[in-house]
């Protein structure tokens, strides 16, 4: 299927703010007198949306899943090899040698030997993805020298896997073997409460995989959207209300307990909402107001879209280095942030070409 290149533009918008956030975060003796008051609070507004950004890539990473299906679901032996394949061929190399590119970090400012951050222990963590963010109380591992980022891809290997398991229940809940607008309706639902139910144990208790859960249901709902934009599904009245009411009531959960997972929760049922009115209203008007801003954000973001993967995994160790330069001035700073993003967009543009074969085997046999 042909790539929709306003979805990698938002991915490179997500990956901008949030490689933004750490760049006014740990420099902010740069910004300090450079710019006026009114624009540092530009900044500061915009690097407040770096969790939000992260959201915003579940849900995408959601959508794209579902076009990479091409309505054929990883729930038989044949295509989970398939599945499988591609997803690790995806997401391992990159992440193998963003740990790597780490630990090269963390010996050119001396803390690898350190922290237990760079421990083995935690790298088998890591490599196993079982990392979370230390924010998460009692969690076991913490993201690999202390690279911040890579919390979120335990998360989103997590997901890779359990959506076949998920999608397999939920046909043989509905005694089916085609996965309809019901199904797909119900399975909202069903990631809807799971999530909420395990965000309230993960605040008793931490398993990795329960913290995990506790964020499926925004990846889901990028899920959900791009069965209703593959399936041509026009305004059907009963996604709107069913989305209507999903958002009031995250809305009102976090109003009676109002903590960080119910806020990306009610964030996540937002997105899933705005989304498919925006696809309604794209789809009900293709020549509308929309179509000349699509221009200017796919040409503001779609090339950093391009390499956003890689961008995400590697800039936090790299902006660690150059922390430790005290003479850095910001001009040179944004010179090395360009690079940076050139360089993504090549690396990650050689690992996504490469077939790595032995990747490539019988998960199921």
């Amino acid at each position: 299927m042909q790539r929709i290149k306003t979805l990698d533009s938002m991915r490179g918008l997500a990956a901008a703010t949030v490689l933004f956030h750490h760049i006014f975060t740990r420099f902010q003796h740069l910004f300090a007198g450079q710019f006026p008051v009114w624009l540092i609070s530009v900044f500061t507004s915009i690097s407040d949306l770096n969790m939000e950004a992260v959201l915003l890539f579940f849900f995408l990473s959601g959508f794209s899943i579902f076009l990479s299906l091409k309505n054929v679901l990883p729930v038989n032996k044949i295509n989970f090899n398939i599945y499988t394949y591609r997803r690790l061929k995806r997401i391992l190399p990159l992440y193998y040698f963003a740990i790597f590119f780490t630990f090269v970090c963390g010996l050119i400012i001396k803390t690898a030997f350190l922290t237990d951050d760079f421990s083995l222990k935690n790298l088998a963590g890591n490599i196993f993805f079982l990392q979370c963010s230390k924010s998460y109380k009692g969690n076991w591992f913490a993201p690999y020298g202390d690279n911040g980022p890579l919390w979120s891809l335990s998360f989103e290997v997590f997901y890779y896997f359990f959506l076949p398991v998920f999608l397999f229940v939920m046909l043989r809940l509905n005694k089916s073997s085609n996965f309809t607008a019901l199904i797909n309706r119900r399975a909202l639902v069903v990631a809807f409460f799971l999530s909420y139910i395990c965000g309230f144990i993960n605040k008793r208790f931490f398993i990795p995989y329960i913290a995990f859960s506790s964020l499926f249901y925004v990846w889901y709902g990028g899920f959900f959207i791009a069965v209703l934009y593959l399936k041509k599904v026009k305004d059907n009245i009963s996604d709107i209300i069913l989305q209507l009411l999903l958002t009031i009531l995250s809305a009102a959960i976090y109003y009676v307990y109002p903590t960080a997972t119910c806020y990306y929760l009610f964030i996540g049922s937002a997105m899933t909402g705005l989304f498919y009115w925006l696809y309604l209203f794209r789809h009900k008007f293709p020549g509308s107001i929309l179509v000349p801003f699509e221009r200017i954000f796919n040409f503001l973001f779609y090339k950093i879209g391009t390499g956003s993967y890689a961008l995400y995994l590697i800039h936090y160790p790299l902006l660690m280095v150059l922390k430790q330069q005290t003479t850095l001035t910001i001009t040179e700073l944004l010179v090395i942030i360009i690079l940076l993003i050139i360089c993504c967009i090549f690396l990650e543009k050689y690992a996504v070409s490469k077939k790595w074969g032995f990747l490539k085997r019988q998960y199921l046999p």
